[in-house]
């Protein structure tokens, strides 16, 4: 009978031993999952940064807002070179936002405040030329979003504030 006992009493022990593993681990991934998103975070500052690194470069200002009422043809080939490698720049930033939006990396909420900063973007008459132009070099079902983001229109306009 002692031998039953102690048997019975390692299955109790292993059981709850077992228990104790499954929540630590639940917890170590509930961790890792915050850091994500911190790190996604952080990621989608250091690519808006970098955005808005390149528009202190001398001139890159004035060809930005240019651009918002212009279309491509009106710009000279230097300065047409420089904003498409601006808007290059801007939409990968974005497609990688939007990979890991597709993967649940972040929150819905982020990514929605994330897409209208994007959209106020795509009322530029120079993107929408640059975007025609170039997006067969993106995967479809990005495509797919930026051009309904387009068709959307702005959540607002650019350069206004509102008080």
């Amino acid at each position: 009978m002692l031998l039953e006992q102690i048997y019975f009493l390692a299955g109790i022990i292993s059981s709850v031993a077992v228990i104790a593993s499954l929540i630590f681990v639940g917890l170590q991934v509930r961790h890792s999952a915050a850091q994500q998103r911190i790190a996604t975070a952080v990621g989608y500052y250091d690519i808006f940064r970098d955005h808005m690194n390149i528009l202190n470069e001398a001139g890159m200002v004035d060809l930005f807002l240019r651009g918002l009422d212009y279309t491509p043809d009106t710009f000279e080939p230097a300065e047409r070179t420089r904003l498409n490698v601006f808007y290059t720049m801007v939409t990968r930033g974005y497609q990688v936002m939007h990979y890991q939006a597709e993967k649940n990396v972040f929150e819905a909420d982020f990514w929605l405040h994330t897409q209208n900063h994007f959209r106020d973007h795509l009322a530029s008459k120079y993107y929408q030329a640059f975007w025609t132009a170039r997006r067969h070099h993106f995967p479809l079902d990005f495509r797919d979003m930026v051009d309904q983001l387009i068709a959307s229109g702005p959540t607002a306009p650019l350069l206004e504030m509102q008080s």
